[in-house]
């Protein structure tokens, strides 16, 4: 039961999460939730933007990236 936030003009990720629903993907995938917090932060920071600048298409896939670079 997320909500999300509209895309807007700026072509900014389609639907941002809730802290909720990132705490809950890093949950199912073994990962304390204090990740979770600095993933969202982080990207909550860049207005959900890449480091390239590029918006951000799809939060989970950026998470699972997270979490790989966690591991390497």
């Amino acid at each position: 039961m997320a909500n999300y936030n509209t895309k807007s003009s700026n072509n900014v990720l389609s639907s941002t999460p809730h802290f909720e629903e990132v705490k809950s993907f890093f949950i199912q995938q073994s990962v304390p939730v204090s990740e979770a917090e600095v993933f969202y932060f982080y990207y909550q920071s860049t207005g959900w933007h890449k480091e390239n600048g590029m918006p951000l298409d799809n939060w989970k896939e950026a998470a699972n990236d997270w979490l790989y670079n966690l591991e390497n």
